[in-house]
């Protein structure tokens, strides 16, 4: 019973409850701390001011190094890594760079880079943008043409979704938008005049292509 109220004692020192002299290191405070937790056994008040006066200590350490008044030992560590640091720059200039190549790396971590979408706000890129997608259908080969007119239909529900409209309502706009031209296309497949220039210059699907895909263009620069 006096031997628990011994260990359990308030008016202890931190130093005194570790076991360990005043001035000692940081190793050897912590060997002593787990020494001192094991022959605590299942004594949880104890074990409660064992790590208490750690603690402490270890601020006490802190609080030393910050005011300069560090251990000699650890001067002599301090020394020796800045007599190796040096030995490394002027002995082995390579490995400098890398160990600052890594702290540059490290700095940077934080900062990922930005990835920007394709902007169509400006009225002149969407006039551009609509006048070489006439260009590549009308030079282009005839497969290539259900290709542009997705595009351009994907192109337009991506402004309506940047303007703030929801998904199924933009796609269900363009796809009427593809849609009305496609029936232009038909109705002036069947017009003569349209039938002889077809006959001399553009063929019948480059003719039912035209009308949708300026449709689809009126559409991203308007909406």
């Amino acid at each position: 019973m006096d031997s628990n109220k011994s260990k359990n004692n308030p008016d202890k020192s931190p130093y005194e409850i570790l076991g360990v002299n005043e001035g000692a290191d940081f190793e050897d405070i912590q060997k002593a701390r787990d020494i001192k937790v094991k022959e605590a056994g299942e004594d949880l008040i104890l074990k409660a001011r064992i790590e208490s006066s750690f603690d402490k200590l270890l601020m006490g350490s802190l609080k030393a190094r910050q005011s300069g008044n560090v251990s000699f030992d650890a001067q002599n560590a301090s020394k020796k890594e800045n007599q190796i640091n040096k030995l490394i720059n002027n002995d082995f200039p390579l490995l400098s760079k890398i160990k600052s190549l890594n702290n540059f790396n490290k700095t940077n971590d934080k900062t990922p880079p930005k990835i920007t979408s394709p902007s169509f706000d400006n009225l002149s890129i969407k006039l551009s943008c609509g006048l070489l997608f006439l260009i590549i259908l009308l030079i282009s080969p005839d497969i290539y043409n259900r290709l542009l007119l997705s595009l351009s239909t994907l192109i337009l529900t991506y402004i309506q979704i940047k303007s703030g409209k929801r998904f199924i309502s933009s796609l269900g706009w363009s796809v009427t938008f593809l849609s009305v031209g496609l029936i232009f296309g038909g109705l002036f497949e069947t017009n003569s005049f349209i039938q002889e220039i077809s006959n001399n210059s553009l063929s019948i699907q480059k003719i039912q292509s035209l009308p949708a895909m300026i449709i689809l263009w009126i559409g991203v620069i308007f909406l």
